[in-house]
């Protein structure tokens, strides 16, 4: 059973959802519509703040937060639907609680529509992910390591975080429900354990000539861990906590040093849990926050520390990034000309591109 208060919190998470689901963050003018059904060509969308509902005036269809999120991923049922919510936006819904229903009538299950959801993790996500990054390699996938290479991260990074790439969502995890018709391919970013024996979970990113629906992939209907997440219990002297993936790589490779990334502000509650469940002699020293250079991450960045000064786990800002870069990724493709540039080393005939920093 999930209470009155936890629905109508979960229901005020529609702008959340539409920004980490939808890549949606102006909700004060019309958008395109969220509904993958709907190719929509001109903002027909709009959000509406009293009853947190978006209603599309080209399709004509109106959704809240469970009924978008239910569409996007393809679950039925409120309950699911509100738990998937939950997963999104890190708020802890315990519907652990004892209720009575009452029977009904057996009737014959539909087939899914979609493979059945799998436990995160394990043997086949991890080699499904080392198969994603041979890919990367294979004749015909240049646009991948084109991709890396416009943001910064050459094939040294690529090898260090195993980064591979995919045209098939579902041969990685089968809980992708990834409706991108544009898209020239999708770089696989695995979220492995300490000593890369295992990857728990994996993250896309949209690789476009033009617009995408969502720059960021993930599975749906599972809790989004962490990246890095074992850095919070394996007692390091200073972690760095970055928002965003490609974000933590840069900040890096700028740094050498441990980097995390929270995979978007939704979660920086479960940084919070993870650290309040680690023992404290497993925690970081230090931590230093690196949201991005926004109003939204400025925020998320004094939420963040409040809660570990609550923990009494040191921690800081990373100062601001020098000509005004929002985040660590922009800051590195400005140096590129100052401080760094690719090199090219032929290795059996594959060119291998590596960063040398002057």
């Amino acid at each position: 059973m999930i209470s009155p208060e936890d629905k109508a919190n979960l229901r005020a998470a529609m702008p959340e959802v539409l920004a980490v689901r939808c890549g949606i963050h102006d909700l004060r003018r019309s958008f395109r519509c969220p509904s993958p059904e709907h190719d929509d060509r001109d903002p027909s969308a709009h959000y509406y703040a009293n009853d947190n509902s978006v209603h599309c005036f080209g399709c004509g269809r109106t959704w809240d937060v469970f009924s978008l999120v239910g569409e996007l991923d393809g679950i039925e049922g409120f309950a699911d639907q509100a738990r998937a919510v939950a997963d999104i936006v890190g708020y802890h819904l315990d519907d652990s609680r004892p209720w009575r229903k009452r029977p009904k009538a057996a009737k014959p299950r539909p087939k899914p529509l979609f493979d059945p959801p799998r436990e995160a993790g394990g043997k086949d996500c991890g080699d499904a992910c080392s198969a994603a990054w041979d890919r990367l390699y294979e004749p015909g996938n240049e646009v991948g390591r084109r991709y890396l290479r416009y943001r910064g991260l050459d094939d040294l990074d690529a090898m260090e975080w195993g980064l591979g790439f995919t045209r098939v969502p579902k041969e990685i995890m089968p809980e992708f429900r990834v409706w991108e018709p544009e898209a020239l391919g999708f770089i696989t970013i695995p979220f492995w354990n300490r000593d890369f024996s295992e990857a728990n979970y994996c993250m896309l990113r949209t690789i476009s000539r033009g617009e995408v629906r969502n720059k960021e992939w993930r599975p749906a209907g599972l809790a989004t861990p962490l990246w890095n997440e074992w850095m919070l219990s394996a007692s390091l002297d200073t972690v760095i906590v970055a928002e965003g993936l490609i974000d933590a790589m840069a900040l890096h490779k700028i740094t050498g040093k441990d980097v995390m990334a929270l995979g978007g502000v939704s979660n920086a509650k479960r940084l919070a849990q993870v650290l309040y469940r680690t023992p404290p002699e497993l925690r970081p020293q230090v931590v230093l926050v690196a949201m991005d250079e926004d109003d939204e991450g400025r925020k998320a960045c004094e939420r963040i520390r409040a809660d570990l000064s609550a923990l009494r786990i040191r921690n800081n800002s990373m100062p601001a990034y020098p000509g005004g870069a929002k985040d660590a990724d922009e800051y590195l493709m400005a140096t590129r000309d100052s401080e760094w540039r690719f090199e090219v080393y032929d290795s059996a005939g594959l060119k291998l591109y590596r960063s040398r920093w002057l």
